[in-house]
């Protein structure tokens, strides 16, 4: 679809807009920063602490070896004493470790919050450019400027809002309870010793399970592997969990990528593909699930199809509600706007569905 040139007053006050954008989120990214480096240095000082801990922990227990050995040898205040001392110096350990999650969770978090800021403020600095060039990214798709502006700050809204949910409904429920598991710990040292430690040992065990599913939330969220191994691996471990996860047979495909892509592709594809198969495991009904990737020729060709009950794409398409169940505008939003290629689904009732995107290789 062809527009018209856009009036050089109206480029302008978008451009002005778009520098607005830029310059927020550049304060917000300038912010993530410090916090990030602030962090680093608790990490590094709880480290620290840690492995002292650690060290006098070794020593304490030690001691207690040797009494348990020559118990003749001690009175019955020191054996106290010394089996106090060495249920303080582990109880101050477990603290300082779980502390020392947090504040690594709370790292990664960081890193995360600061690509996505970098990836925002690269785009919006993009479009800004081809604005004051006199051309249009959003034009060529089809789509209004301001709209797609509005759609990145929705999208990333959007997203802030699913992650709260998600946080609030998982980790923070499960502190919540470590809080009020540790209180009664509390209580119980000063009466029943026995119930005391074992009761320990299962808030121990809450607390790694918890930290276990924080660190599946994050990758969730932004895998480190994204940035650290690149778009592949990210995707076979993604893909192997995912099956694990939703007793879907996940079956991925790669050919022709052997060279990292740049980072907004392969955040933009990671996230696309994710989509795709949240939506087979919560609408398909399928049993398995192809993912292909195809960079042999001049474009990405990406495929993923599944053995589902399918559906009617055009009323689909023509139900707002529906198509931002499925999350349909995002994926069209993150393929054709984003990575400027080109998106579709077929699908059929009892026949399932294929949802296909092609990316132009930078």
């Amino acid at each position: 679809m062809n527009r018209e040139p856009l009036e050089e007053p109206v480029t302008a006050d978008i451009a002005e807009k778009i520098d607005q954008f830029v310059s927020a989120y550049r304060e917000e990214l300038e912010r993530t920063r410090r916090e990030a480096q602030e962090v680093e240095i608790l990490v590094r000082q709880s480290t620290g602490e840690v492995e002292k801990l650690g060290q006098r922990e070794l020593a304490v227990s030690s001691r207690v070896r040797d009494l348990e050995v020559n118990l003749d040898r001690y009175s019955k205040e020191e054996i106290k004493s010394f089996y106090a001392a060495a249920q303080e110096m582990q109880m101050r350990l477990q603290i300082m470790r779980g502390q020392l999650d947090q504040v690594q969770l709370r790292r990664e978090a960081l890193r995360i919050r600061q690509t996505q800021l970098a990836d925002v403020v690269a785009l919006l600095e993009e479009v800004r450019d081809s604005l004051k060039h006199g051309v249009t990214h959003a034009a060529d798709n089809g789509l209004d400027t301001e709209s797609m502006i509005a759609s990145i700050i929705q999208s990333q809204e959007s997203e802030r809002l699913r992650i709260s949910l998600q946080m609030h409904d998982g980790p923070a429920q499960a502190m919540s309870n470590l809080v009020l598991r540790a209180e009664i710990c509390q209580r119980l040292l000063d009466h029943d010793l026995e119930q005391a430690r074992a009761e320990l040992n299962s808030l121990k065990t809450a607390i790694n399970t918890t930290l276990q599913d924080t660190r599946k939330l994050i990758f969730d969220l932004r895998p480190m592997t994204l940035d650290d191994l690149g778009l592949i691996p990210t995707l076979r471990r993604y893909t192997q969990q995912f099956g694990e996860k939703s007793g879907l047979e996940v079956n991925l495909l790669v050919q022709g990528l052997e060279q990292r892509l740049p980072s907004l592709y392969e955040v933009t594809i990671f996230r696309f593909l994710q989509e795709a198969l949240n939506n087979v495991a919560r609408h398909a009904n399928a049993n398995q699930v192809r993912v292909l990737l195809d960079g042999s020729g001049s474009a990405l060709q990406i495929l993923v199809e599944d053995d589902g009950s399918g559906f009617h794409v055009s009323e689909t398409l023509n139900n707002l509600n529906a198509r931002r169940h499925m999350g349909i505008a995002s994926m069209r939003q993150q393929i054709e706007v984003l990575l400027r290629g080109e998106f579709g689904i077929e699908s059929a009732i009892g026949r399932g569905t294929r949802v296909a995107a092609t990316v132009p290789l930078p």
